[in-house]
């Protein structure tokens, strides 16, 4: 069972197992379980805690946990599995769907591994038979390395201003809009 649960202390801030990640492309991206749900939360609100990305609780991703694809590694300490890469398709009408909460273990960044969770996640839209995917990000120069390019909001239907309206972020956004046709 894959397992990274967030400890609080002093400052309130989660922490990330260390993992052992030999080679990136044995790691498989496969649907998350409930028994990722801790880990997968461990590592969002890792990033959110450093305003890079929203946070995420275990009762949303329980709720949504369709929506999310997983990877996870050996602990570099015990024989449990870290979840080290995550993220979501969120359908929001028949000919549109939001990416959302990718995140990627530390140790697993600037491999390209990123880019993989990403094109499982565009791969799963097309099984769907979506024509569009968006995504709001602060990390504009890798989604656009993924084939996403920059649009207006206002250009987006009601549906994903019905989602929006229940950001945190909402009144004072500051994430890019992106949008890849497939």
């Amino acid at each position: 069972m894959p397992i990274a649960v967030p400890r609080f202390g002093v400052h309130q801030q989660t922490t990330i197992p260390d993992v052992h990640v030999g080679d990136l492309s044995t790691l498989v991206i496969r649907p998350a379980t409930v028994q990722d749900v801790h880990g997968m939360s461990a590592l969002i609100n890792h990033y959110a805690s450093a305003n890079v990305m929203l946070a995420r609780g275990p009762q949303y991703l329980y709720l949504h946990i369709q929506d999310y694809m997983v990877a996870t590694a050996p602990a570099a300490v015990g024989r449990h599995e870290v979840v080290v890469a995550c993220g979501a398709v969120h359908v929001l009408w028949e000919d549109l769907a939001e990416i959302r909460s990718v995140a990627v273990h530390a140790s697993c960044q600037g491999q390209g591994f990123g880019g993989r969770l990403v094109d499982a996640l565009v791969d799963r839209c097309r099984q769907l038979g979506l024509p569009r995917v968006f995504v709001f990000t602060l990390a504009a120069p890798f989604f656009a390395q993924c084939g996403f390019g920059e649009f207006k909001r206002e250009d987006m239907p009601p549906s994903v201003w019905v989602e929006c309206s229940k950001c945190p972020k909402f009144y004072c956004c500051d994430e890019i809009g992106m949008i890849r046709m497939l």
